[in-house]
């Protein structure tokens, strides 16, 4: 499934909410294709190559799944790029994760945390698969 078909942002929707699914963790990048292009002028990298340049950007490799996958770095407070003003990163650069998450309305009504969804083709599972695949390439 492509990002462009799937991007769910609501931008007034994440104001109000004032980014509960950054204050919980950072989304990750899913594509590595896409997360080249962005960062990297699509250039390929090695796992040492990238782990070198990663700092840098202020991303670090999530390792939690046994794959290394690009992700902001994580604070106490959720994810690193979140500030007061909202999103450190431009919406084009924007983690997959982030810009695929479905908003509900109904995360206003709790007093904290959030009910937004991830598709299953933006899910950690997916990202750990992809990512998989691309290590093995390089």
């Amino acid at each position: 499934m492509l990002l462009e078909e799937r991007i769910s942002l609501d931008l007034p929707l994440c104001q109000e909410c004032a980014g509960r699914c950054c204050q919980g963790s950072p989304g990750i990048w899913v594509d590595p294709g896409r997360f080249f292009a962005l960062f990297f002028a699509a250039q390929r990298l090695t796992l040492d190559q990238l782990r070198g340049r990663l700092p840098e950007l202020g991303l670090v490799l999530w390792e939690n799944s046994g794959v290394p996958v690009p992700a902001p770095r994580s604070l106490a407070t959720g994810c690193a790029f979140q500030g007061s003003d909202g999103c450190g990163f431009s919406v084009a650069e924007r983690p997959c994760q982030c810009l695929a998450l479905i908003p509900l309305i109904a995360t206003l009504a709790q007093p904290q945390g959030c009910l937004c969804r991830v598709p299953e083709a933006f899910s950690r599972k997916a990202a750990r698969r992809n990512w998989q695949d691309y290590w093995q390439t390089v």
